[in-house]
């Protein structure tokens, strides 16, 4: 089955992807996929040199700085700061705990985080701030632009927290760091990916229900759950190639119509491009594991039938790109943007772990894959298997500003 369908009349995203700090040691690169060029990103706050990225919506990025507080920031135009909601507001964090050292700074910073095992049992954890940024957001979302004089009434944050993969919001009535963030109470967690289309958000379960809430409104409200269990030829493939694979799966709007796509990543592969088992990676001579890092192989994608609520899978998106990874999942029309492959997968890297510093490689696994061909090539040409800070999409499109 192909996807076939009318694009939108005008769409012209010229996509970006950030690559490296600069000279100085703070802010970041784009690289544009249109000009195959790198862009030098100019004005960024020296303040948040140390932050880590953790999404990227609407043109916009969402940033932990160094004591874990979470922001907006406008990274094409000024620079410009959103404060959202302490970290402290979430519900997964009981408390956080602070001192101020002599020069009036903080100090000795730490967080207690709560988890929750077997459904009954809880327990917490002290963590470092630092540290727990690292775990605190796997995704984060935005309604609409902030920058948008109309859209930006109705501006919302949705976030997948914490350890069980929860969801949680705040609204641009809490931005500038005060009210808290809100649990968004679902019936599936853990959830594996959430995108915003329409007001309306959708929410991808790991079993592969989704669920939606409609955000057009003061407060979100749930109006659909749908009980489509994850599609069989993908789950049979991921039993199959359990030693040496994991899937990642995301939500990508497309035409009006919500599609799946299930990614087949091998955990070693090799230079041939054949995903290997862990033992490959050692020599009788040495016990030191060889640097054979982990690769995207293919993906699967699926349509969402509402009438019959089950994942239809495609061969074809037709001519439609998509873009995935840990950003907002994008699609976009090949014809209003030529640059771009027809019937392809961009992806980037979002299986990095930030706290493996010692580790040869990281954030190196994006590409393009067609799904006509059923290949992967590079966008790029890198120096290393690790980049760091991992990768991420932003959309210079979706600057509707009528600011200047």
């Amino acid at each position: 089955m192909g996807l076939a369908l009318t694009p939108p009349p005008s769409q012209s995203p010229l996509l970006m992807l950030p690559l490296d700090k600069d000279d100085h040691g703070h802010g970041g690169r784009f690289f544009s996929i249109k000009d195959k060029t790198a862009l030098a990103l100019c004005g960024f706050p020296e303040t948040f040199s140390d932050s880590l990225c953790v999404g990227s919506s609407q043109g916009w990025l969402i940033l932990l700085d160094k004591e874990s507080e979470p922001y907006l920031l406008d990274p094409l135009r000024g620079c410009r700061v959103l404060r959202l909601p302490p970290i402290e507001t979430f519900p997964c964090v009981l408390q956080v705990l602070r001192s101020d050292d002599d020069d009036g700074g903080s100090c000795g910073l730490a967080a207690f985080y709560e988890t929750i095992h077997l459904g009954c049992w809880r327990s917490t954890t002290l963590l470092p701030l630092l540290t727990l940024r690292d775990y605190i957001i796997s995704k984060a979302v935005l309604s609409a632009n902030p920058n948008d004089d109309d859209k930006g009434k109705s501006c919302w944050v949705v976030v997948i927290f914490g350890s069980e993969s929860k969801l949680a919001f705040c609204g641009c009535k809490d931005f500038g760091g005060g009210r808290a963030w809100t649990e968004l109470t679902g019936n599936r967690a853990p959830y594996s990916d959430v995108i915003f289309y329409d007001g309306t958000l959708f929410a991808l379960s790991n079993d592969g229900f989704i669920e939606a809430w409609d955000f057009n409104r003061d407060c979100p409200m749930k109006i659909m759950e749908i009980k489509s269990s994850f599609p069989r030829k993908s789950a049979e493939a991921a039993r199959a190639l359990r030693k040496v694979c994991f899937t990642s799966s995301y939500l990508v709007e497309a035409a009006g119509e919500i599609l799946l796509l299930v990614r087949f990543t091998g955990y070693f592969v090799n230079r041939h491009g054949v995903p290997v088992e862990e033992d490959y990676l050692l020599t009788d001579e040495d016990t030191h594991p060889l640097v054979c890092p982990y690769r995207t192989l293919y993906f699967h994608v699926y349509l969402l039938d509402r009438n019959i609520e089950e994942w239809v899978g495609l061969d074809s998106i037709g001519d439609w790109a998509v873009f995935v990874g840990r950003s907002h999942s994008r699609s976009v029309s090949v014809r209003d943007c030529p640059e771009f492959e027809a019937n392809s997968v961009y992806f980037t890297d979002d299986n990095w772990d930030p706290v493996e510093h010692d580790v040869l490689y990281g954030g190196h696994d994006m590409g393009v894959y067609s799904l006509q061909s059923g290949k992967v090539k590079e966008i790029c040409e890198l120096d290393s298997d690790k980049i760091e800070p991992p990768p991420f999409w932003v959309f210079p499109s979706d600057y509707s500003s009528k600011r200047g």
